[in-house]
């Protein structure tokens, strides 16, 4: 039977076997630059990226690290697909998976996420729709787990727009024993499902997963804090509304005084530096944005290997 990674969820029995594996083919690579020959166990393998929007990590990362693993990716833009316009999303699934080993599809919408992956014959990994991004959710475990050497009772602290992103983090956290803080106004607070499933995980692994309003009381003792964009993309026409709004939410010197001396600062980026984040904060001594945006590479390879040796 094959296997799909769509949410965090789809790897709650071994997520941390697959932080594990990133770590070790992290330091693999690092090794092979020193001579060691590399493993390269998806030899003859192909993986089909469909993209839908754009993304300089997502399709860099996954094309140089099916490469170091001995295989091939070929980049499908939105204008050779159209999923669901130009051709039927089961269409689409059953003709890629003639010709491909593994599907990576970065979509708007969930829905057809899950369709794919219904009629795909070949394992889909989600490389981001509008309700969860688990290749994030990983790169920035793995980052916090090298930082500081442990994931289980720390405090994550995510502030600003409860998209995709804290939605995955939310079950990222709850499976791996961290407690989580979520500070966002009324109106864009988290999926209320994946929430509840959080908190359910989280109530067996005795960890704790809130959500605040005021993100001053959610970065109180945090280990890491974690923001994004509050604008993404499809929600240019609300850009002026959603900036005002969110402007309380911006984490800069101020608000991570609240934190832990050693806390780490993460953002998935692109960022904005003046709107989530000051300057001060992400090009400073907290900030690991570009050892997280590095580990994209490394998270997604241990999925890759995780789905097509299953």
């Amino acid at each position: 039977m094959k296997r799909d990674i769509i949410s965090v969820l789809d790897m709650k029995d071994d997520f941390e076997q697959i932080l594990a594996n990133a770590a070790k083919m992290k330091k693999e690579l690092k090794e092979h630059k020193k001579g060691q020959k590399p493993q390269e166990p998806l030899k003859g393998k192909v993986l089909g990226m469909v993209f839908e929007k754009p993304s300089l990590r997502t399709r860099i990362s996954f094309e140089v690290g099916m490469g170091q693993l001995g295989g091939k990716a070929l980049y499908i833009g939105p204008d050779e697909v159209s999923i669901g316009k130009r051709e039927s999303v089961s269409d689409v699934a059953n003709v890629l998976s003639r010709y491909v080993s593994c599907i990576m599809y970065r979509a708007f919408s969930n829905q057809n996420m899950r369709e794919l992956a219904k009629h795909a014959s070949v394992p889909v990994v989600n490389g981001l729709d509008d309700i969860e991004h688990p290749c994030q959710c990983a790169a920035d475990l793995l980052t916090v787990l090298e930082k500081k050497k442990k994931l289980a009772g720390l405090q994550m602290v995510y502030v600003g727009d409860g998209n995709n992103v804290c939605n995955s983090l939310l079950l990222g956290c709850a499976l791996t024993g961290m407690n989580m803080r979520v500070a966002t106004p009324k109106d864009h607070r988290p999926n209320a499902d994946i929430l509840a499933k959080a908190q359910e995980i989280a109530a067996k692994k005795n960890c704790k997963i809130e959500v605040l309003s005021n993100p001053f009381q959610a970065v109180e003792g945090a280990d890491v804090i974690y923001t994004d964009t509050w604008v993404s993309m499809g929600q240019e026409s609300e850009k002026a509304e959603r900036e005002k709004l969110f402007l309380p939410y911006q984490v800069n010197d101020k608000l991570a005084e609240k934190a832990n001396k050693d806390y780490i600062f993460l953002h998935c980026l692109p960022a904005h530096r003046g709107l989530e984040v000051s300057a001060e904060v992400i090009d400073g001594p907290h900030s690991a944005v570009f050892d997280e945006a590095e580990n994209r590479m490394h998270a997604q390879k241990a999925i890759l290997v995780a789905v097509l040796s299953h």
